[in-house]
This record gives structure tokens, sequence and C-alpha cells, in this order.
């Protein structure tokens, strides 16, 4: 396998992430595991610094490797407008101030959340009612976007039988809501 940070040199390390149930593997070769993890790592001895030193390596490497045209230059002054912490700041200490700073520092923070998680999009257990409710309004916008293209097509018939399908399902979306 390829190491998937420089896609050179053969992947001999696998760099495992384990949030509850799932798990997000890196694999890369011993250079680059190096660059991201420092010489911290030792089989024995995990202390908070070795910790804090490995996040650090992990939050500047990922500005390393990303290509050109996805990486954010930052002003030294660029700062969260609620709790006023710096993105500097958030690199030193792998902590964001509040909620905020994930709006205000979102196209900063994208591409080492996808790097971290594997994606942007939360995937994990959502409750019964919540899924079923996403499912039919999901269902409602695609049949409402096929009822314009069938529109724009000329294709009344087709959209008549749109139009009632989106009908029956807001019915039964405002039904399951009340109830």
């Amino acid at each position: 396998m390829i190491c998937q940070i420089c896609k050179k040199n053969e992947a001999t390390v696998t760099i495992v992430k384990l949030i509850g149930l799932y798990k997000t593997e890196l694999h890369v070769c011993k250079e680059c595991a190096q660059c991201l993890l420092g010489e911290t790592i030792s089989s024995f001895s995990f202390s908070q610094y070795n910790m804090n030193e490995i996040l650090d390596n992990l939050l500047d490497t990922f500005g390393k490797y990303e290509k050109a045209e996805n990486l954010v230059k930052l002003s030294n002054e660029m700062n969260c407008p609620d709790c006023h912490m710096t993105y500097n700041e958030f690199i030193q200490s792998g902590k964001l101030g509040c909620s905020q700073c994930y709006e205000y520092f979102r196209k900063q923070l994208k591409p080492i959340l996808g790097r971290l998680h594997g994606h942007l999009q939360h995937i994990g257990k959502v409750p019964l009612d919540i899924k079923e409710r996403f499912h039919k309004l999901k269902r409602i916008k695609k049949f409402k976007n096929e009822l314009q293209q069938a529109v724009l097509r000329e294709e009344y018939e087709k959209a008549a039988k749109l139009r009632d399908l989106i009908i029956e399902e807001e019915k039964t979306f405002k039904n399951g809501n009340n109830e």
C-alpha cells in the first residue's frame, strides 16, 4: 500500500483513531509517520506532554501536506469574535475556545477535520425518529427537484404525479410531527 500523505513510499505504519465504535485508519510511510508524530511515540510511555506534542505535530503536518490551492493563509490578527481566540492559539493548544470558533475558522478546520476523521459530515448514530423525519424531508426535496425538471421538460403528466406524491409525503410528515 502507498503512503496516503506523500503518495510515494510504501506505507509501513498504520495510525488508528478510535472514537466510540468508529475506527479511522491512516496508512503512512516511516518518514511521514515521523513528521506526523515526531519522536514522541514509544511503545511504553504516553504522557500528557507527549500527547500534546503529537497533536501539535499532527496539526502542523496537515498544513504542510495540503495541496497549494487548499492552503488558507491566516493573518495573525484573525480571532474569534466571541471568545477572541486566535487560530495560532488553537494550533498551540489543540482546543477551540467556543462553539463560534467552528464557524469562524471553518475554512481552516475543514482540511484538518477531514484528515482526522476521514469525513466532514456526522455519520454516527442518530435517534430513529429523527432519522425517519430526515429521510422524509430528503425524499420530499428529491420529488420537488424532479417536479421542477419535469415542468422544464414540459412533462406535465409526470409533474402532476410528482405534485401528488409531494402533497402526500408532506401530509405524512406533518402528521408524524404532531404525534
